[in-house]
């Protein structure tokens, strides 16, 4: 069944998630918003480079993960700090994509951003597929 809307999670809401949810959105006609526990004042400034190197847009507005995430929505940590202090969801999954953050180089946000769209690739097409099943892209 496909989900209202996708919410891709991680701590700072700066890097990562941004580009999960503008990739999403490229693909999907399925809503996507973007949330951290402890979202940053702005988008990375490489998030936002990385984004328009490939046509997409980068929502601007930094959402905090409490009163943005719903029970319908299909929540993916894209990091490995928050998956374990999501609040209970439905559908709740964990994508490991190492921080580009600390490295700071186009070339650690590139390697994030291509990790990230080949599961959104996956994840649309199980979504979209003959025989939708979310629960096999984790």
């Amino acid at each position: 069944t496909t989900p209202r809307r996708v919410a891709f999670v991680c701590t700072r809401n700066s890097a990562r998630s941004k580009l999960a949810a503008a990739l999403w959105r490229r693909v999907s006609e399925v809503p996507a918003v973007d949330a951290g526990t402890a979202p940053a004042s702005a988008p990375h400034p490489l998030t936002v480079r990385t984004a328009s190197g490939r046509g997409l847009a980068i929502d601007p507005e930094m959402r905090d993960l409490t009163g943005t995430v719903t029970d319908d929505d299909l929540v993916i940590a894209v990091c490995d700090h928050v998956h374990e202090t999501l609040p209970p969801t439905r559908l709740r999954w964990h994508w490991s994509i190492p921080d580009p953050v600390p490295a700071a180089s186009t070339t650690s946000f590139d390697r994030a951003c291509r990790a990230i769209e080949s599961r959104v690739r996956d994840l649309h097409q199980a979504l979209t597929g003959p025989d939708p099943d979310p629960i096999t892209v984790r």
